[in-house]
């Protein structure tokens, strides 16, 4: 990863954290939640030109791990920072069996709920973070290797909903929309120019579980 990446996720927490001392004074007020943690796994459906990448290195399905630790900004507003780890399967030569291709992402999301008297609540989140794209390569030779490619801008939509189980946990199920500026991505290995070419695109669906941490009044 370039240094810079790792810097602007750096800046990304800085910016997350920063907000909530401000916010301290709210949590006295009343009793409401005050954070929330959510684990998740699920697929992922590679888009745009995931699916031919390179002509001879498609993406197949894959599947996913995320995690997402929030703030309660107001009684249905969250702000929060999440990472989320895919793991795709490879549409290609037999030399490529047992290779994939990954994507590993930390973002900034903001969810908003639907809150009302129902043990159900929808809700619409976006993100916008870092991609980090690690893809088996077809080098010189011919040689494949999985290889980290620049860091670029990541953004995507989503929805979902969320049943409590109790007051302060439950389960829920998301859909996203993932894209990234990956097209001008490069990476030079040895003597070798690599370039990415396709800006990604991931459809996804998750379901996981959901805990809240609530005040003591």
């Amino acid at each position: 990863m370039k240094s810079w990446s790792v810097l602007a996720t750096l800046t990304l927490l800085v910016l997350f954290f920063s907000v909530t001392p401000g916010l301290q004074a709210q949590e006295e007020e009343e009793a409401r939640d005050i954070l929330e943690l959510c684990l998740s796994g699920g697929l992922g459906l590679p888009m745009s030109g995931l699916s031919d990448w390179h002509d001879s290195l498609g993406t197949k399905t894959g599947w996913s791990l995320g995690i997402d630790f929030g703030y309660f900004m107001k009684d249905n507003i969250v702000v929060g920072i999440n990472f989320q780890y895919t793991q795709f399967g490879i549409d290609g030569p037999p030399e490529v069996k047992g290779a994939y291709h990954r994507l590993y992402n930390p973002n900034i999301y903001a969810k908003y709920y639907f809150v009302g008297e129902s043990d159900l609540e929808p809700y619409i989140k976006a993100h916008i973070g870092i991609e980090n794209p690690k893809f088996t390569t077809s080098m010189m030779g011919p040689k494949y290797r999985a290889i980290s490619y620049d860091a670029s801008l990541a953004y995507g939509i989503g929805a979902g909903l969320f049943y409590y189980r109790s007051d302060y946990s439950g389960l829920y199920i998301e859909a996203n929309y993932h894209a990234a500026n990956t097209s001008s991505a490069q990476r030079v290995y040895a003597t070798e120019e690599l370039n990415f070419k396709e800006n990604i695109g991931v459809f996804d669906i998750h379901a996981g579980v959901r805990l809240l941490v609530g005040s003591d009044e």
